[in-house]
């Protein structure tokens, strides 16, 4: 099972989970072969870091929300290798990305979420607490899952690799050296 770092992203700068900037945080992410970005920016305003991405030369997860064609086309000529859709992006763009994008494309899960039946290159789970019975029951289900935990200690790291969960990632400030 793969461990990478997750950081969050707002106004250009990588932050800690108070909201802090982290200034020592190219020389932590270079241990690492790959980088989830949570874009806050993205997420709350629909203006993600792209001239930020550009800096990070590595493997890139992007999860700016994206809502049309357009924004995950801005994340990938800014570098995404790995896009993350969620719930909520237009249900008309959504062949278009399959057919004209050329990266990797994971959906954001929900228990109710609409959009399972495309061919997704897997899943992504943002995991905001410990780990219950009914977290691991839907996601023993299914296949190529990734969890994107808030802090480290919401993983059951044992049974994830039980269950041949793909990867996870969690914040970058607690990652050991």
């Amino acid at each position: 099972m793969k461990e990478f770092p997750l950081v969050y992203v707002k106004n250009g700068k990588i932050i800690d989970e108070n909201g802090r900037k982290i200034v020592d945080w190219k020389e932590k992410v270079d241990k690492f072969a790959e980088i989830y970005i949570m874009d806050l920016d993205g997420i709350e305003r629909n203006e993600p870091n792209l001239d930020f991405y550009q800096s990070i030369y590595k493997k890139k997860w992007i999860d700016a929300v994206p809502r049309r064609f357009e924004d995950v086309m801005d994340l990938v000529v800014a570098g995404g290798n790995k896009i993350v859709i969620r719930e909520g992006f237009d249900d008309r763009d959504i062949d278009r990305i399959f057919s004209e994008v050329d990266v990797e494309l994971y959906l954001s899960l929900s228990k109710d979420c609409s959009l399972k039946p495309y061919n997704w290159n897997g899943f992504v789970y943002l995991l905001n607490e410990k780990m219950g019975f009914e977290v691991k029951e839907f996601l023993s289900e299914l296949s190529n899952v990734f969890i994107i935990a808030r802090r480290k200690e919401y993983i059951d790291f044992d049974w994830a690799d039980e269950n041949k969960i793909d990867g996870v990632a969690y914040p970058l400030w607690e990652m050991e050296a």
